[in-house]
């Protein structure tokens, strides 16, 4: 994973808070001692989503990665297996 893009420009944390979020707010609104509903689960999740998708991008080009995933679901792969820009091709 460190040698991937994301890993290589020091955003994995950025994924990590995001999925973290994507998946308390999946989980805990199946637990009714958490306390969280079903629409409060939902945010939680959305928001964890959209929080990588907005903040997660090439420190060169600026081009947003996951927003540029989200229409075209081929580009998740290489962010996460090759060290390269797939906007602008810079090699990190």
């Amino acid at each position: 994973m460190n040698k991937s893009v994301i890993g290589r420009t020091g955003q994995w944390w950025k994924v990590a808070l995001g999925m973290a979020a994507l998946i308390f707010g999946s989980v805990a609104p199946l637990f009714e001692s958490s306390g969280i509903t079903v629409t409060v689960g939902t945010v939680i999740a959305v928001v964890g989503y959209g929080f990588s998708v907005a903040l997660l991008r090439c420190p060169s080009c600026g081009e947003h990665w996951f927003w540029k995933a989200l229409i075209d679901a081929s580009l998740y792969r290489p962010l996460f297996t090759r060290s390269t820009c797939p906007g602008c091709g810079r090699d990190y």
